[in-house]
């Protein structure tokens, strides 16, 4: 069973529903102005015996009967027959015939829908790309048939200022679009078809919302043409075609001949600086010359209206986004500022402070505090490469990994090559400068393992001099490698000598001269006598007033480690651990 169906009413159908539909049941279908004539058109264009469909076997040819104008195939005048496929376009005269193979759905006359550019069935297609030459802005063309609907002038002021009224208020796109569709067509009474087209950031056209003059089914694709939008946004003009298919610059285009386009409008949509951000268009398949001149103008000033609304609601769902990132990301900071410690470790003769600030809500620094089986206690400072989300999530990991190894492995080099190994294993592309130092309550003695970290820098008591014990011993960084060695470095401590371990967002500290702060002025703070409380504050406000006005680049994490008396309480004059700052 074949059919030969058409969406307008064909001159000479008298009554015919809107979708007419004529089954081709004969060896010979003959289409003409004739009475004689299987589909009868009474047009004037229309030669007495104009075409002809035949049937042979199970393939249906097309030809043309020696007709004035002409038939056309697909938007191809023929000479000779040609075998029809699903979907192919007869054209004669103003009339579109469509041909199917199987049975085609009938459409409610002067019934609409609207879905959005989510909904099955709509592509973009590509014609013209090989043509350098632009679309016409304004095409002219005449005809002395066909029906021209169009509204009033006081129709169209009133449904502009129901555009106004109907946008007014509208903040999420997906009221934005409905609207300005649904009172488009209250302008544009002749229109079968509007959508709008809105580019993304990185150029790709997406179809956001579809509007037709009839229903449609899920086996019905909606074909939209991708150079006449793009030809739209670049020239930021309108296009008026008054008679698309008879348009040489449409030849190829199958949108076009898909929908029976006959007239159409596009306009562009533009952002506040006047970049072009998409388009509108409408268009028409009853007859010729459905827009005019003056319907350029009217569209494109309902464009520059949508554009106004739909960059405030662009605006708006960015806003609320942000928000929603920004809780994520305060609750993010809670979530990090947990997993670091809140109080001393009790190492009995020992003092420990800390001072930690990300550069952003979270960061990739890391500081720990962890108990060791045999009563040791491990102190770590470590700098995943890079800050943010993704540094402090493999921070979380790091931190699990660093806890479980020590746990597992007595010897702390053989712990850390485990940890290296664990890490690497998760091919991820970061790696990460790790210092390590345990201490042992009650003892003067501490082991320092360093993977490619700075040194720890200690000051001693006895006659105030400085030095970087572990320096030589530093292997590479975690995570670079497996199969690395590290070394433990053994160390004496003796009552008042004080430990500074720090990131290097510390003493990469910019200020706005681009001046880093220096590693030489950590080490001279240091060296001034003072506990590790005042060493520790004297270090972060000479960080912060050499940064001044400027901004915090790094993640900055500051742990001082100082040897006291037994008969010292290990949380000396404060009884917190250290500070961990939100970030400014």
């Amino acid at each position: 069973m074949a059919f030969l169906s058409c969406s307008s009413r064909i001159p000479g159908q008298a009554d015919a529903a809107p979708a007419e539909r004529f089954e081709l049941t004969e060896a010979v279908t003959t289409i003409g102005r004739h009475p004689d004539c299987t589909i009868v058109v009474e047009a004037g264009a229309v030669s007495r015996f104009h075409a002809r469909i035949l049937h042979t076997d199970d393939e249906f040819r097309v030809e043309d009967s020696g007709s004035r104008n002409g038939t056309f195939l697909n938007g191809q005048l023929i000479a000779e027959p040609h075998v029809l496929q699903e979907g192919d376009r007869v054209r004669i005269s103003d009339i579109d015939f469509v041909f199917h193979r199987e049975d085609v759905p009938q459409f409610a006359a002067g019934q609409a829908m609207t879905f959005d550019g989510s909904s099955f069935g709509i592509v973009m297609v590509d014609e013209n790309e090989t043509k350098n030459e632009p679309l016409p802005q304004v095409q002219y063309s005449s005809s002395q048939e066909g029906l021209k609907m169009s509204a009033t002038p006081e129709a169209k002021l009133a449904a502009l200022m129901r555009i106004n009224r109907n946008l007014t208020g509208a903040l999420t796109l997906d009221e934005v679009f409905p609207k300005v569709l649904e009172s488009l067509f209250e302008i544009f009474p002749a229109a079968d078809r509007g959508f709008i087209v809105t580019q993304t950031s990185e150029g790709k056209l997406v179809p956001q919302w579809v509007k037709t003059r009839r229903s449609r089914d899920e086996t019905e694709t909606v074909r939209i043409s991708r150079t006449i939008i793009r030809q739209v946004m670049e020239s930021r003009e309108a296009i008026l075609s008054l008679d698309a298919m008879d348009d040489s610059r449409f030849d190829s285009s199958e949108s076009i001949a898909d929908f029976s386009i006959r007239s159409m409008i596009c306009a562009p949509l533009q952002d506040e600086d006047g970049n072009s951000i998409g388009a509108l268009q409408i268009d028409s398949t009853q007859g010729h010359g459905q827009f005019r001149d003056e319907d350029v103008d009217l569209l494109s000033g309902v464009a520059a209206q949508a554009s106004i609304v739909i960059n405030n609601a662009r605006m708006h769902q960015q806003a609320l986004a942000q928000q929603e990132v920004e809780q994520d990301l305060r609750l993010a900071t809670e979530v990090q500022q947990a997993f670091l410690p809140q109080t001393s470790p009790d190492a009995v003769g020992f003092r420990v402070r800390s001072f930690y600030q990300a550069a952003n809500h979270i960061g990739g620094d890391y500081f720990d505090y962890i108990s060791l089986p045999d009563g040791r206690i491990g102190v770590v400072v470590a700098d995943v490469v890079g800050h943010g989300v993704a540094a402090a999530m493999y921070m979380a990991k790091l931190s699990a990994e660093t806890r479980f190894c020590l746990a597992s492995e007595p010897d702390l080099g053989k712990a850390i090559e485990m940890l290296n190994n664990r890490m690497s294993r998760l091919h991820v592309e970061r790696f990460v400068t790790f210092l390590l130092v345990v201490i042992q309550p009650n003892e003067d003695r501490i082991s320092i393992v360093n993977a490619g970290h700075m040194p720890p820098i200690v000051r001693d008591c006895g006659n105030g001099q400085l030095c970087e014990p572990g320096e030589e011993e530093s292997g590479l960084p975690i995570a670079i490698d497996e199969g690395m060695d590290y070394e433990a470095v053994d160390f004496q401590m003796s009552t008042g000598d004080l430990l500074v371990m720090y990131t290097d967002g510390v003493n990469e500290a910019m200020n706005i001269a681009d001046e880093e702060f220096g590693t030489d002025r950590i080490k001279d703070l240091t060296a001034q006598s003072g506990t590790a409380d005042e060493v520790k504050q004297r270090i972060v406000d000479a960080v912060f007033e050499h940064i001044g006005d400027g901004d915090q680049f790094d993640d900055m994490c500051l742990v001082v480690i100082e040897r006291i008396s037994e008969t010292q309480p290990p949380d000396g004059i404060s009884d917190t651990a250290g500070e961990i700052v939100d970030p400014v």
